[in-house]
């Protein structure tokens, strides 16, 4: 009898445990599991193959990116090598990726990868998006009440007013554009650069696999970026967003 309830509680706590995980998370574990065991064997493109499949599913490890990039290397697939390392990067802050991805893009001479005091402001913007949204929205908070505070005591809060209606048109912009600013990898050797967002634009650049560019905004298909401080448009099939 005892065995019998022993057994019926082992089945119950599996099967609370399998409620629990979605059906997903379970086959992209084993994927993953799979997919590093092949990496182990050497057998690498089996491996990426599940790798890809694990990514899809928007589910990844810090691990599993660097070996993706290592393989894509292997496989002479610069851009996407790099694509990989970016968001290693983005996950873990590993200064190490940043000396792998300015090995690559000196022996394949790619720009955006650069270390230059506005990169480093750009990507601390980048990082940082949510606290500075807080932060600014806190101060205005404060301007506000302060504002409130002086008019209730009969004094007239001139300065506190301004600040706050500059500190608004400011969150406005943050919110509104800033959203729109990212790192993107372009995809694809042969990659046309268009003046304008449209196929009978003229061309500004043909860009090979690898480069970083920095999307600020999007029309239709095309995908607005900043090329040797010009704005350029390039097929949003042609540059991997720098996001998980």
């Amino acid at each position: 009898m005892q065995r019998r309830l022993l057994n019926i509680l082992v089945i119950l706590l599996f099967t609370q445990f399998f409620a629990a995980t979605p059906l997903s998370a379970q086959i992209s574990s084993f994927r993953l599991r799979q997919a590093d065991s092949l990496f182990q064997q050497k057998q690498y493109t089996q491996s990426m193959e599940l790798y890809r499949t694990v990514f899809s599913q928007k589910q990844y490890t810090p691990a599993m990116l660097l070996k993706m990039a290592f393989i894509e290397e292997g496989l002479h697939q610069t851009g996407q090598a790099l694509y990989y390392l970016n968001l290693y990067y983005k996950v873990t802050n590993d200064k190490t990726a940043l000396d792998k991805m300015e090995e690559l893009a000196k022996k394949y001479n790619l720009e955006g990868y650069e270390q230059t005091d506005s990169r480093r402001a750009l990507s601390f913007y980048r990082d940082h998006r949510f606290t500075i949204t807080i932060a600014i929205a806190a101060l205005a908070f404060f301007l506000a009440s302060l504002s409130f505070y002086l008019k209730r005591n009969g004094q007239r809060p001139v300065a506190s007013t301004l600040a706050l209606l500059v500190l608004l048109a400011m969150l406005g912009v943050h919110i509104n554009i800033g959203d729109g600013i990212s790192a993107g990898i372009i995809s694809h050797a042969q990659t046309y650069a268009m003046e304008g967002p449209s196929a009978g634009a003229s061309v500004a650049a043909v860009l090979d696999a690898g480069h970083r560019v920095e999307v600020i905004g999007k029309r239709d298909v095309w995908v607005k970026v900043l090329w040797q401080g010009e704005t350029v448009y390039i097929k949003e099939g042609n540059v991997l967003p720098v996001a998980l």
